[in-house]
């Protein structure tokens, strides 16, 4: 890239070109989950990655040498990033009816979204590094490129269920003869007597219980409870095929007193319980949930509870704990 008033610096070019790249390849693995047809995801994300990196790494340079053509191709190729999200989401839409578990609108977005944030962020770290090489030199611009891709990192990183929630197998049990619970809540009633003894020797039952005021919004936001069951049924199978409906794993809230406790049911092909629960903890949090802090009423009152407990040990110690006479 030539013209203009002065040459091209390439070793701006090559620093931000790298750390741009990096940058999406860092976040590659996080999202393996989301994206169909691998290795087929692998050859477009890489794809993206490196063009995303090469306009970031190169609008310096170009901008800097008075290139003003090539500033301006390199701003309108950006632009054509903005479609990548309505693309994902398209192919996103068409496998859902692939899969007997979906993933549900909510989460459809958040993953269309993120796919196209991450090659904006890859161009701007690009821009940063190059922009630092160009005008502190080499060493300190590799070290503003490092640091710039460590913060896009931690960025990217995201929240996770198992932050706000806490997960503990729970368990299956019938009430009126055909009331399907997992420990306190209730989620829905199987009138075949043989469906309910397979439920009872093959199921299991998970309770959420959140441990923070946005984990008990999380679980009250329907999109992030249907994502939750799809990375379970992704974990550990389930026993379903279509026509089935009563097998399909079902998150519901406790009702009808409502303490901001859910619970999950899954019919799965592979019985580990470790498995998963590592995967309802690393569900991400979705984007249409990540801004909500509620402060409700049954999250409060235990923290009332908590509070006023603590303060009765502090005032009178061991005996406050008995109950009143």
């Amino acid at each position: 890239m030539s013209g203009g008033s002065g040459p091209t610096d390439w070793a701006a070019l090559v620093v931000g070109l790298a750390a741009g790249l990096a940058a999406r390849l860092a976040s590659m693995d996080r999202e393996r989950r989301h994206y169909p047809a691998w290795p087929g995801g692998y050859i477009t994300q890489l794809t993206m990655a490196a063009i995303a990196a090469l306009i970031g790494g190169a609008v310096v340079p170009a901008l800097v040498s008075k290139n003003w053509t090539a500033a301006t191709f390199l701003t309108l190729a950006a632009t054509q990033f903005i479609g990548l999200r309505q693309t994902e989401m398209k192919t996103l839409q068409a496998e859902e009816d692939l899969i007997l578990v979906g993933r549900g609108p909510a989460y459809i977005m958040g993953i269309a979204t993120t796919f196209e944030s991450r090659n904006f962020l890859a161009m701007l770290v690009a821009a940063i590094g190059s922009l630092a090489t160009h005008f502190l030199k080499l060493d300190a611009g590799i070290l503003v490129a490092m640091v710039t891709l460590v913060a896009s990192m931690w960025f990217t990183s995201g929240s996770r269920v198992g932050e706000h929630v806490r997960v503990r197998q729970g368990k299956v049990r019938f009430e009126k003869g055909t009331l399907l619970f997992v420990d306190d809540v209730m989620l829905m009633e199987v009138g075949l007597p043989h469906s309910r003894e397979r439920f009872l020797a093959e199921g299991i039952g998970v309770v959420l219980e959140p441990i923070t005021q946005r984990g008990e919004s999380m679980l009250w936001n329907i999109g992030q409870r249907q994502a939750i069951a799809h990375e379970a049924a992704a974990a550990v199978g389930v026993q379903k095929d279509i026509g089935y409906p009563e097998q399909t794993p079902l998150v519901r809230m406790k009702m009808p007193y409502p303490d901001g406790t859910a619970a999950l049911f899954i019919l799965p092909v592979v019985h580990d319980f470790p498995r998963l629960k590592a995967a309802i903890e690393a569900t991400p949090v979705l984007e249409s949930v990540r801004s909500q802090k509620w402060p409700l009423p049954h999250v409060r009152k235990r923290e009332v509870l908590e509070e006023g407990r603590s303060a009765g040990l502090r005032a009178n110690g061991p005996a406050a704990l008995r109950p009143e006479p």
